[in-house]
């Protein structure tokens, strides 16, 4: 059988229509012939698309029929991976989004850990940031923490809430320098509350593993946090 003989009854053939007396004829001629035989193999693969390829087309011809078809698919296929991707992407920013929220820590008026006698001349002040504070609204909150009656006290309560203030806003660098100067001077009032919250800076800003790190400081010290911190890591450990 000759090549132009075999391309003639490449559709009879993968349709199944050939006859058998060429049939074998044309099985002998595909495994002895390389070009006759990649000639088929393509048509075999491209037949659901509708393209039949002849060996002897034209270059740009035979390129154009072999990879539009192919370029197709593969432009299917990367679009399908692509929106996949954005979908997993989406979905894990919101379990990190939720993940990063957090309940307000409490206040309960009166409270006074860790103020002097001489502190307490700035409690009206502090009262109704607190206020604002508890209805959410965090930006007057900060107006009153960061005016000139409570900046310039040392109250380490004052300090701790305005940094709770400054995560909820996403003011994240504001509220880490706090966090950091009651870790620092070993405060105990707020100490334990310092190190937990922080690690919701590490959550906020996409940091997984340096905020697992945080909770598990915490984890491991004699603190009434310490429970706290574990569910942390294990909710992190499960994203």
């Amino acid at each position: 059988m000759k090549c132009h003989e075999f391309q003639g009854l490449i559709t009879a053939y993968l349709g199944e229509t050939i006859e058998e007396s060429r049939r074998e004829q044309f099985e002998e001629h595909f495994f002895a012939c390389r070009q006759c035989f990649l000639g088929l193999k393509i048509n075999e693969s491209l037949r659901n698309k509708g393209a039949r390829i002849q060996l002897n087309d034209p270059p740009h011809l035979f390129t154009f029929k072999v990879l539009r078809p192919l370029l197709a698919m593969a432009a299917l296929f990367l679009l399908v991976l692509f929106s996949a991707l954005l979908v997993q992407r989406d979905r894990r920013a919101g379990q990190l989004r939720e993940l990063a929220r957090f309940d307000l820590p409490l206040y309960h008026q009166g409270e006074m850990r860790g103020e002097a006698e001489s502190a307490r001349g700035w409690e009206e002040q502090f009262s109704l940031a607190m206020r604002h504070y508890q209805e959410r609204d965090f930006r007057a909150a900060l107006d009153l923490f960061e005016g000139p009656v409570l900046s310039a006290a040392d109250l380490p309560k004052a300090a701790f809430f305005r940094a709770i203030c400054y995560l909820e806003t996403d003011q994240l660098a504001g509220a880490e320098a706090i966090f950091d100067a009651i870790i620092r001077d070993m405060n105990p009032a707020y100490f334990d509350e310092a190190c937990y919250y922080k690690g919701f800076i590490r959550l906020r800003q996409g940091r997984l593993p340096e905020a697992r790190a945080q909770f598990a400081k915490l984890a491991g010290m004699l603190s009434p946090m310490a429970g706290k911190a574990r569910d942390m890591i294990r909710k992190i450990d499960e994203l």
